[in-house]
């Protein structure tokens, strides 16, 4: 349900050919996406890629689009299914080398001297670390403070598979971080 009243007419306005409009919505809610992608695919670069790549998806589908919704909810689906895709596509073509030298960036990264960027480093380095879909919904919950349903409707998973995900994550980040709960 949409309880912008203004977004909902601009998307009208945008449905209507008035192109400019769609400002307002890419401006609401680029920071947003572009966060939700770098969650997942861990690249500045990459993640604004995408994060435009899903405003032009969502542009090119808004005669589609119903105004009694939520403009947020269907973007940060598409741009969750994007970099999904570009996850699984590093995946099936990602060579040893680059591996090998991700690697070693992360355990300079937590080496840094300041106390609250080396916890942050090794938080980070704990959640890379656990399985796609765990880290996944890991990342859209503990990072971006997304609720279990709006994690569902972005990745189609359902909410007790996602509550499971984020179930199992925690117990597992929790193992991995004991020596920082003392």
């Amino acid at each position: 349900m949409n309880d912008d009243p203004l977004e909902a007419h601009v998307i009208t306005r945008v449905q209507n050919g008035d192109t400019g409009a769609y400002d307002y919505l890419v401006s609401k809610y680029l920071r947003r996406v572009v966060s939700i992608a770098w969650s997942i695919v861990r690249s500045p670069q990459d993640a604004e890629d995408l994060g435009q790549e899903a405003f032009v998806k969502a542009y090119q589908s808004i005669g589609r689009f119903r105004t009694t919704e939520s403009f947020g909810p269907w973007i940060y689906r598409i741009v969750t299914n994007l970099a999904l895709d570009v996850m699984k596509h590093r995946r099936k073509f990602r060579h040893e080398e680059i591996g090998e030298t991700e690697r070693a960036a992360r355990r300079d990264d937590a080496e840094l001297p300041a106390m609250s960027n080396e916890i942050a480093a090794r938080i980070d380095a704990a959640i890379e670390e656990l399985p796609e879909m765990q880290r996944l919904v890991a990342r859209l919950h503990l990072v971006e403070e997304l609720e279990n349903a709006e994690i569902a409707a972005m990745t189609g998973l359902t909410d007790g598979t996602v509550r499971s995900h984020l179930s199992h994550a925690r117990a597992k980040l929790k193992d991995k971080l004991a020596d920082l709960y003392d």
